[in-house]
């Protein structure tokens, strides 16, 4: 497919007057017409949580909306993460969250202090991250530790007038967490009637009016408008779109298909075949479709044993490889899993996963394949699944000739959501590269552009 340049970060200012919808101010989304309630059958999402909810259990992004009733389970044989028990529920919209704490990873993510959010059901989790459900009321203004209505003083002080005081916006977005961020918005709207997005993209330019809109949009909003970009325009950004869908969580992905559902009116898979074809756009749809148990499931041995066999069968054994049988062991498994399937296939067989995938396959297949066993590289898992590969990615947008500065931002961005796993990057990145993250991207941008990029990588 041809690609188009995105590294012209300007080519899309022109939609900026009326894509503020795609924003959470809030997180609420505008339905579009003819398409159902996001959490179906007329209820809240409190309304409809009930017991047994199976926290394995995922719809295929397909499955919309969700099935009224309990789902069918996987079992619940699965240790619970260590750590602090989190608030809320991170899984699927329309199910009773589960009695203890969310699946999550417990390598990587610790989790927020049980007490963070108080008793609020209205949380959800996206990139690991807690943030407001974004099609229902304004999130609350309790947030502990946040006072908003502080920082709402700060950004009117900022925009008010003639000339924008771009070093107080900097100061006051780019250290704020997603939850903190909806909330600023919410209270932006309550105390001045305007949307902050607006504002915000109507008083800054260029670069940083790039990163602070980013930051505004929230974790789920962002990424809904990157899959605009990846999927519209001349030929599609299969890069981008890798980066957006692949190795992530069922949850994950069905509430981004809902919130790109809202705001285009039509399913991400409906988008990704009306855009691709052929064999991409069946790893694209596969990668849609899956339905990974959580990251604390136990690895199966014998699961572990026979795709070690299946793999090898599909790939090196044969003269061209069975690409589906391949792709579907990959995009169904969890990253403990790949881990300990790497170390195996490379014990009987004396490859790498990842070996393996350059050998036998090539282009946006390989990209994407890659993309998923890399965040489970034995070698570099005990920093944390995903960590060194994204480290890896941010350094890859500075080196060579010239930095892609829409590369950075997006990554720089999209990374530093779960603030857990963005502490672990920044570590392996110095121990890497014999440097400071934040010193190689102060020494990459500059003016506003720079400050706002060094405030996202200080963070709070």
């Amino acid at each position: 497919m041809a690609h188009r340049n995105h590294h012209d970060h300007h080519h899309n200012h022109h939609d900026y007057h009326h894509d503020y919808n795609s924003t959470p101010g809030g997180f609420q989304l505008p339905e579009a017409q003819g398409v159902p309630g996001i959490y179906g059958g007329g209820y809240t999402q409190n309304e409809q949580f009930r017991d047994g909810y199976n926290p394995s259990y995922a719809p295929p992004i397909s499955a919309y909306p969700p099935p009224p009733g309990p789902p069918p389970g996987f079992g619940t044989g699965y240790a619970p993460p260590s750590g602090p028990p989190m608030p809320g529920m991170p899984p699927v919209p329309g199910f009773a969250p589960p009695p203890g704490p969310p699946p999550m990873n417990p390598q990587s993510y610790p989790g927020v202090p049980g007490q963070h959010y108080g008793q609020q059901q209205n949380v959800i989790y996206y990139l690991n991250t807690p943030i407001p459900p974004f099609d229902g009321p304004p999130p609350s203004r309790a947030v502990p530790g946040y006072d908003a209505d502080a920082d709402v003083e700060r950004l009117r002080e900022a925009m008010k007038g003639a000339g924008t005081k771009e070093g107080l916006l900097i100061q006051t977005l780019s250290p704020l967490t997603a939850m903190n961020l909806a909330v600023l918005s919410a209270s932006y709207r309550a105390a001045s009637g305007k949307e902050l997005l607006a504002d915000v993209e109507s008083e800054t330019s260029g670069r940083l009016r790039d990163v602070l809109s980013a930051l505004v949009r929230g974790p789920v909003g962002y990424d809904v408008k990157m899959l605009h970009e990846a999927l519209s325009g001349a030929g599609t950004d299969e890069h981008l779109l890798t980066e957006l869908i692949a190795g992530r969580s069922p949850s994950d992905l069905h509430y981004l298909d809902q919130a790109y559902r809202a705001r285009y009116g039509r399913s991400l898979e409906e988008a990704i075949r009306g855009d691709l074809s052929g064999r991409t756009e069946r790893i694209y749809v596969m990668i849609l479709s899956s339905n990974r148990p959580p990251d604390n499931t136990p690895v199966d041995s014998a699961l572990v044993e026979a795709d070690v066999k299946a793999l090898y069968k599909a790939g090196q054994w044969k003269i061209g490889t069975d690409e589906i049988a391949f792709c579907n062991i990959i995009v169904n498994r969890t990253t403990p899993h790949l881990t300990a399937l790497w170390e195996a296939y490379q014990r009987q067989h004396g490859k790498t996963l990842s070996k393996v995938i350059k050998n036998e396959f090539s282009g946006h297949i390989k990209n994407s394949l890659l993309y998923i066993v890399n965040a489970a590289n034995p070698k570099r898992i005990n920093e944390g699944p995903g960590v060194w590969r994204d480290a890896k990615l941010l350094e890859a947008t500075m080196k060579g000739m010239g930095t892609k500065d829409d590369l950075l931002i997006r990554r720089l961005i999209r990374t530093h959501w779960d603030q857990s796993h963005f502490t672990n990057v920044k570590r392996a990145y110095e121990r890497k590269y014999k440097k400071t993250l934040e010193a190689r991207v102060a020494g990459e941008t500059s003016g506003d552009y720079k400050k706002a990029c060094v405030g996202v990588v200080r963070g709070a």
